[in-house]
């Protein structure tokens, strides 16, 4: 008696779900590392900005402090403060040196020095604490001993705004 041998192999059906059902998977991990990538791009981009302002209100707070105490009517030689500017008068020890914080375009200025771009419109304010956060404007307050400084940048991908602020005393 002859036995019927039978055969080994794969259907063509069986052969088009494997590819349909791999095709799905490939799909569905080419989707997890997109959002992974967007993932590491916003991270990347918010580590920049953050740094950004970071460097640009440590520097603005080193001036800051340096604003000597005259003992006068205005107290400090704050010559001129806007919500978006302020000029004064440093003493580093060696001479005085006035010297201007403004907003030019989207960038932080300090005498026409670039410290940060990406920055907003109004995106620079400075406000004087002690007169519970009055944003400063037309000169200043002669009992004014803390500056708050509000820097908004805006992310170059996400166009997302974000806030930093800093605090400085001024000297007594």
């Amino acid at each position: 008696m002859r036995r019927i041998q039978s055969q080994r192999g794969f259907t063509l059906i069986e052969i088009v779900v494997v590819i349909v059902v791999l095709g799905i998977m490939a799909l569905m991990g080419s989707y997890g590392v997109e959002r992974a990538m967007d993932g590491y791009n916003l991270a990347r981009e918010n580590s920049q900005i953050s740094q950004k302002a970071q460097n640009a209100l440590d520097r603005l707070a080193i001036e800051l402090s340096h604003i000597p105490f005259n003992g006068g009517l205005s107290r400090y030689t704050i010559s001129a403060g806007t919500a978006g500017s302020l000029t004064y008068t440093t003493n580093f020890g060696l001479a005085n040196e006035v010297h201007t914080i403004n907003q030019v375009n989207n960038q932080l200025m300090l005498d026409n020095f670039p410290l940060t771009d990406m920055v907003p419109g109004n995106g620079l304010q400075f406000a004087d604490l002690n007169a519970g956060g009055r944003i400063l404007g037309g000169g200043t307050d002669p009992a004014l001993r803390i500056i708050q400084i509000t820097l908004n940048l805006r992310g170059p991908y996400s166009n997302v705004t974000r806030t930093y602020n800093a605090r400085v005393a001024l000297q007594s």
